[in-house]
């Protein structure tokens, strides 16, 4: 997304930083019930076997959670740039003058 230097960037921006704290609280009940999971099915799921989907899930959805927050944290981050403003009768002015 171009950053437009528009306060719908900074709005974008705190939405998306709102939705990667749903996506990590999310991440955090999933990463909870993986590890409970591997504490009681230590054969099927552990460090001796490989990791089962919940673990997985669990892992991409903290990388996806991040992924989102940084993307809105960027688009805090930038500084509005000033527009000159231009119109046809500007133009015409100049010339005269």
């Amino acid at each position: 997304m171009r950053h437009s230097g528009t306060r719908n960037s900074r709005t974008i921006g705190v939405g998306l930083i709102m939705i990667g704290a749903m996506l990590f609280a999310g991440a955090a009940a999933c990463t909870v019930a993986a590890a409970d999971h591997m504490a009681v099915a230590a054969a099927l799921c552990g460090p001796v076997s490989r990791h089962c989907i919940l673990c997985v899930a669990s892992a991409g959805s903290l990388l996806a959670s991040a992924g989102v927050i940084a993307a809105g944290v960027m688009l805090l981050d930038g500084r509005p740039r000033l527009q000159e403003a231009r119109s046809g009768r500007s133009v015409r002015i100049r010339k005269r003058g």
